[in-house]
């Protein structure tokens, strides 16, 4: 497709005065227009005081206009692209949350502890800590990344063999952007403990 060429008069502050297509910067077509001995184009236009601008025109090229299904398609390819680095980069925050505060465990006792993702990226477990080695965790395949919305198990222990009641805790690390979240753990190795505490204090109990 040959390209369109247009025309623009550049007589301005001339001694017959500022041409019309001049000083309303207008383009002329080529039909428009007249052509010298040389090939010029000659302006068709009339100065302000009548005269004939008879000025040689400046050709002028047209910016290429793209069709609008081109253009549609480049901006939803943009928005795609945006879309596509916002998920890998910026794509959301995992979120950790539990539900219990505390738990106690009797010797060889384990308990499941379920773990909710309440962000809307992948939350990865990285490492569950303690701070007693009396205390363990059996992690599953399934509870080592949970997916947004959803939740996931680990079963916290007591040792068989504990012979002393132990206050710890435990602490879970991943990327969830509340950081890490610790449980606060009490290992129960006398049942009667507490059932002596609550005869000491307990008027109902009392012996005369």
């Amino acid at each position: 497709m040959a390209t369109k060429i247009v025309y623009r008069c550049k007589n301005t502050g001339g001694p017959d005065g500022d041409c019309e297509h001049a000083a309303s910067n207008e383009t002329l077509e080529a039909s428009a227009v007249t052509f010298n001995e040389s090939g010029q184009a000659i302006c068709p236009g009339e100065t302000v005081f009548g005269e004939p601008c008879g000025a040689i025109l400046e050709e002028v090229i047209p910016p290429k206009k793209l069709p609008l299904g081109i253009i549609a398609g480049s901006v939803a390819g943009l928005i795609v692209v945006a879309c596509v680095v916002w998920f890998f980069f910026l794509g959301g925050d995992a979120q950790l949350r539990i539900e219990q505060t505390s738990i106690t465990l009797a010797p060889g006792q384990s308990v499941k502890v379920e773990i909710f993702n309440d962000g809307n990226a992948s939350l990865k477990l990285d490492d569950v800590t303690f701070s007693d080695n009396e205390f363990s965790v059996d992690k599953t395949e399934d509870s080592l990344e949970i997916a947004p919305g959803k939740s996931g198990f680990l079963r916290i222990k007591f040792a068989q063999k504990a012979q002393n009641n132990i206050q710890g805790k435990m602490t879970i690390d991943s990327n969830s952007s509340n950081g890490p979240v610790s449980i606060e753990l009490e290992g129960n190795a006398n049942p009667w403990t507490v059932a002596e505490k609550l005869n000491s204090t307990s008027t109902i109990l009392d012996k005369e």
